[in-house]
């Protein structure tokens, strides 16, 4: 049986980057195999990851540089990835909907509208909102726990709503 290479300070710093910058544990063995020519299994690196259950005992020295390295690689990507900007990738969207118009391609630019939408935080604008009385919730009976008078006058001012009757009015006229 092999033994177990023995990781020094190195390895260790290197395997946790590789975590940290969202590597996966098998991405990260590799790679420390081809810089040092170590060769550990891909659950060897698991426990130089805090979210892992393997790594929940990491020593302080490799969380802190875990974090650090994460919080240093979102702000890399942030700067210099121009399409993890959300207002890059909005712009973009609206050059291709206007491209799409202008070939006259309007499921597309409609496909495009829909994704800026979504982009900006799922928002539609078609969206609508009830509510119930003065604006609070909507009041939910069942019916079948509901005694037959309130169900009758319940349906009578449905029937009413439906024919244009309001509150006892006469029904509107409809013209044909």
């Amino acid at each position: 049986m092999a033994a177990k290479p023995k990781l020094n300070d190195i390895h260790r710093a290197f395997i946790v980057r590789q975590l940290a910058c969202y590597s996966s544990p098998s991405q990260a063995a590799e790679a420390l195999n081809e810089c040092f020519g170590v060769v550990v299994t891909p659950q060897a690196t698991e426990r130089y990851h805090p979210d892992k259950k393997m790594g929940a005992r990491m020593a302080p020295k490799w969380r802190d540089l875990f974090e650090a390295t994460r919080t240093e690689f979102h702000d890399y990507i942030e700067k210099h990835v121009p399409s993890a900007n959300r207002g890059v990738r909005v712009m973009r969207l609206e050059r291709a909907a206007n491209a799409l118009e202008g070939a006259k391609n309007w499921y597309g630019m409609a496909n495009m509208l829909e994704r800026i939408a979504k982009e900006m935080g799922n928002v539609h604008t078609n969206r609508r909102e009830f509510t119930g009385k003065d604006r609070g919730p909507i009041q939910v009976s069942a019916v079948s726990e509901m005694p037959d008078e309130q169900i009758d006058s319940e349906l009578e001012r449905l029937w009413g709503i439906a024919n244009g009757v309001d509150h006892g009015e006469e029904p509107k006229s409809t013209k044909h």
